[in-house]
């Protein structure tokens, strides 16, 4: 047995209209299909290399956990590539989104990366590519 591949990264959200504008408007990803499950809907977006992303909202919500950056046993982030960080930043400003490190270049990973948080307080990492 191996592994052949990451099929999706899936996200509860607190709100599915903040969460499509933050996913449309700032990485300028289209909807690619959606499901009605019964007390939860999917909407899928599809990422490079064939993954997706999956953005559920459940009819019945529970208040967010609150998690901090480095409390263990916890999901962290994902990580996605983009080739200009530094436009990206600039869409971030003007979208009012929460950056938590700006464009930088780290040394100990040696490249550069940047560091937002979407709308349900998911923090999501990108890296420059190359």
């Amino acid at each position: 047995m191996k592994l052949t591949g990451l099929n999706h990264i899936t996200i509860n959200v607190i709100d599915l209209d903040a969460s499509k504008r933050f996913y449309e408007e700032v990485f300028g990803l289209e909807p690619c299909g959606f499901k009605d499950m019964g007390d939860h809907t999917l909407t899928y977006y599809q990422l490079p290399q064939g993954v997706l992303l999956e953005l559920i909202d459940y009819e019945a919500k529970r208040d967010p956990l609150p998690v901090s950056e480095t409390q263990t046993g916890t999901y962290r982030h994902f990580c996605l590539e983009a080739d200009s960080l530094d436009e990206l930043y600039e869409i971030c400003r003007e979208h009012g989104v929460s950056v938590r490190s700006a464009p930088a270049f780290v040394e100990k990973l040696g490249r550069s990366n940047m560091l937002i948080t979407d709308p349900n307080g998911v923090e999501i990492e990108i890296f420059l590519a190359g």
